[in-house]
């Protein structure tokens, strides 16, 4: 009986032994919660920055865009595209260059000079030609214009390389640089009209997107949200070009940074590089080397044109360190898919410990 006693003793105590590790157990849960209760990460400083570009761009972007279906809608006209020939923009827009071309020729018009002036010319007769052959085909009866004539003989047996759409693209590219580095002349108003037409006739020919694009758009989303600030940077050192860049004398007046030796090669690589940006495969449709030529292009010419007591040096600058710092970071491998990498080897190293 003592043994019973005994046991019943020892069994009570095991079980107010056990019902106080329970409620220390309770006890320490509920202070875990409370002190350790997981918390989500605050965003990164480049979330908080591309939060904030969102929000300033937004209106921008509404505004640009109302625009631009306001200009759309007039050059989308049946009236105007009746008057044309074969319904082109395009080659309504070479018109208007070549005007330009022989305004300048005027002494007392400012032009983009002799050699620019010619490679203008020869490239709108080039695109002007390719034209003529996409407008006198089965294509414009399709979209409900009347054809242009046949072409020549001489003009259809021209060789294949000829009639690379790039070719259009290069001049618009190339109108749109001289309409900005001209901004402020009175002929820069006809170029600016010229670029519009070529930009938009040419440009949704550049931006229709493929389905290969589409597929690189969905693999790589996470990717493309640095590209953005590529656009930011073109603006910022496309505005710089407008402000002195030299320091004007009592003989000799300050110079603007459109005025510099070999802006047109400047602001053409701006331009080119914002293309790449907005289009669907982001900087990844430019050449690797292609694109380090450019930064390296850029960040030369700044420095060998740079004055410190000029207001557009300083502009360009942080609009330049942006551009730089875009595509050291598009080079970059992707940390998302290393990390993702890291986590899968750490937990496989967790299953075979406990293993």
């Amino acid at each position: 009986m003592g043994d019973d006693a005994s046991g019943s003793a020892e069994g009570q105590g095991s079980e107010d032994y056990n019902a106080g590790d329970y409620n220390a157990g309770d006890a320490g849960a509920e202070e875990y919660n409370e002190e350790y209760a997981w918390e989500p990460p605050p965003p990164s400083g480049l979330e908080q920055l591309e939060k904030a570009l969102s929000t300033v761009s937004e209106p921008i972007v509404s505004v640009a865009r109302q625009a631009g279906e306001a200009f759309q809608s007039v050059l989308e006209h049946p009236s105007l595209l009746a008057l044309l020939p074969g319904g082109s923009l395009t080659l309504l827009g070479v018109g208007l260059v070549l005007l330009s071309l022989l305004l300048s020729a005027v002494p007392v018009i400012h032009g983009i000079g002799r050699f620019g002036g010619g490679v203008m010319f020869l490239m709108g007769l080039w695109v002007a030609i390719n034209e003529w052959r996409l407008r006198s085909g089965p294509e414009a009866e399709d979209a409900g214009y009347t054809p242009m004539r046949p072409m020549p003989a001489a003009l259809e047996s021209l060789p294949a390389d000829t009639q690379h759409p790039v070719i259009g693209y290069v001049f618009a590219l190339l109108t749109c640089t001289h309409a900005l580095l001209m901004f402020g002349w009175p002929i820069s108003l006809l170029w600016m009209l010229a670029a519009l037409v070529l930009g938009y006739d040419q440009g949704r020919r550049y931006f229709a997107q493929s389905p290969e694009d589409a597929a690189e758009l969905e693999a790589g989303a996470h990717g493309l949200r640095l590209h953005r600030w590529v656009v930011v940077g073109v603006v910022i050192c496309s505005f710089s070009l407008l402000f002195s860049w030299t320091r004007g004398t009592l003989q000799v007046p300050a110079t603007s940074g459109a005025e510099q030796p070999l802006s047109t090669l400047t602001q053409g690589t701006l331009l080119l590089l914002a293309c790449s940006a907005v289009r669907h495969r982001g900087l990844s449709a430019l050449h690797p080397l292609g694109l380090i030529l450019m930064g390296v292009w850029l960040t030369l010419w700044f420095f060998l044109m740079m004055n410190v007591y000029t207001v557009g040096s300083w502009l360009f600058l942080p609009g330049l360190l942006l551009l730089d710092a875009v595509i050291v970071f598009h080079f970059l491998p992707k940390r998302r898919g290393g990390d993702d990498a890291y986590a899968e080897q750490d937990a496989a190293s967790d299953m075979d410990m406990q293993g």
